[in-house]
């Protein structure tokens, strides 16, 4: 639980330090992948996507199982942007238990405890193989901070529940079909503290940033260290 409050309470400060003006609601680059359920496929303007053609070669879609990175997708890069296409249907090695995800969490509702869960994020490559960065669909606006999780059930599932502690607020408000679908997690930050909500239902506005890896620093971190700091799913982390 406290994982999910530090690691949501950093990401709008990586998003200022590292993206520094890319982060706003100026729609004039960028756009939102499908809404909620999607059949996979992610076809993305990056912002100021044309000034790392230099540098990114190719995208690869990456999820954890085991605490083993596995690669379920390859995509282009091209002319700023990136278009990968997920399996329609992942690996029983790729999923876990969605009740493992949530065991600690009586007040959530799982409609169907059987459910099995995945998720994925998109790094991006030199012409070397080196992992360079990764990607993230996001929007900031004054106290609202959103991104995107890409995750897949194995099966239709539902999610209800609220959480309170000191300081903070979080509700699950999610609806999973069968395949691919988005969850956003909307963060907002009041005079009391943050309210941090996991839905389905569609929020607007958010675009695919490139937050480049940089030695030293530690969410843009070097392949080692990233390996180190992501051993779970995005999922997971975001999650407990």
């Amino acid at each position: 639980m406290k994982k999910l409050l530090k690691k949501l309470a950093l990401l709008p400060l990586f998003c200022g330090f590292i993206l520094t003006s890319a982060c706003s609601n100026d729609d004039e680059n960028g756009n939102d992948i499908p809404t909620s359920w999607f059949d996979g496929t992610i076809t993305a303007t990056v912002v100021n996507g044309n000034d790392y053609n230099d540098l990114i070669s190719r995208v690869e879609a990456v999820t954890w199982a085991n605490n083993s990175r596995e690669t379920i997708a390859t995509g282009a890069w091209s002319s700023g942007g990136f278009t990968i296409t997920l399996p329609a249907t992942l690996e029983s090695r790729f999923l876990w238990s969605i009740e493992s995800e949530f065991e600690d969490m009586p007040h959530v509702t799982i409609s169907d405890r059987n459910a099995r869960i995945s998720d994925t994020e998109i790094e991006a490559f030199d012409d070397q193989n080196n992992v360079v960065g990764v990607f993230m669909n996001i929007r900031e606006d004054e106290n609202l901070f959103v991104m995107t999780i890409l995750a897949y059930a194995d099966r239709d599932v539902s999610l209800i529940g609220t959480d309170e502690g000191d300081g903070y607020r979080q509700t699950w408000n999610l609806s999973l079909r069968r395949g691919w679908n988005k969850i956003y997690v909307v963060e907002r930050e009041t005079a009391t503290g943050y309210i941090i909500s996991y839905t389905t239902e569609a929020v607007n506005s958010l675009r695919w940033y490139f937050v480049e890896f940089v030695e030293d620093d530690w969410f843009s971190a070097p392949t080692a260290t990233k390996t180190t700091i992501q051993s779970r799913s995005v999922f997971s982390r975001l999650g407990r």
